[in-house]
């Protein structure tokens, strides 16, 4: 054994902490709160965020037969939805997000219907939603309900938009586009569907509205998909009929 000598090289690790030292050094102005938020802000906000997730997800499964979620856990397709979920959780800020994560995934463990890997591409659309995307896909589901009314009192900034004059400001333009984009967003994932005004009488162009340039909406309904997406997130449940919006 004397012949043995200690490999002191070093690892994969050390370079790329060498190499991260390199480029922070070489910006002496932003480096050094650069390194503190790579070295220390980010890992210690990702663990406290699965924290945090792991928490609320044992709050939901705890009514979940015992030998169930054991077998669950065991399931190859079921653990490649729980990474996803990790990797989608290790970016959430809001408490909201974290719940909507755990919720699809507590509902994943007790389905009778739905597959684990279904689960994950409703995992992938919500990864691209936005927060406030999920409030207006979650309004659109109320419309008509004793909900309506509430919703549309906490969030009717998210909601409805920024209400524009001839003396609108710059900024004012710049929410309602990115309001606009919102429902653009949710129209492109399949999750709400606009219907279109029709012209009054025969032959006559269609009508547009002056605030987006695009033809006129007479009212919006959210799709099965958009329906499907909310209850496994457990927004809405299965009793909700599809509501009808004309924003």
């Amino acid at each position: 054994m004397g012949g043995q000598t200690m490999d002191l090289k070093p690892g994969v690790p050390d370079r790329v902490a060498g190499i991260a030292r390199a480029v922070l050094g070489a910006a002496p102005y932003v480096g050094p709160l650069l390194s503190e938020v790579v070295t220390e802000l980010i890992p210690n906000q990702r663990i406290d965020r699965l924290a945090e997730f792991v928490g609320i997800l044992n709050a939901k499964v705890e009514a979940v037969d015992r030998a169930r979620l054991e077998s669950q856990f065991r399931d190859p397709e079921f653990v490649d939805l729980l990474e996803d979920g990790f990797l989608h959780v290790a970016r959430a800020i809001s408490r909201e997000r974290k719940e909507y994560i755990a919720s699809l995934i507590a509902n994943s463990l007790s389905s009778e219907t739905l597959k684990h890997c279904q689960y994950k591409q409703l995992l992938s659309i919500l990864r691209e939603l936005s927060d406030p995307e999920v409030i207006l896909l979650h309004f659109y589901s109320k419309v008509g309900s004793d909900d309506h009314n509430e919703l549309m009192a906490r969030h009717a900034e998210i909601i409805q938009g920024p209400m524009l004059s001839m003396g609108s400001s710059p900024e004012a333009f710049d929410l309602l586009a990115l309001h606009e984009m919102h429902k653009a967003n949710l129209q492109r994932l399949g999750l709400i569907r606009p219907h279109f005004r029709s012209p009054s009488r025969r032959g006559e162009p269609p009508e547009f509205d002056s605030k987006t340039g695009m033809m006129s909406v007479s009212h919006t309904d959210i799709t099965p998909l958009g329906r499907l997406l909310l209850r496994s997130i457990m927004l809405v449940d299965a009793t909700q009929q599809n509501a009808v919006t004309d924003l």
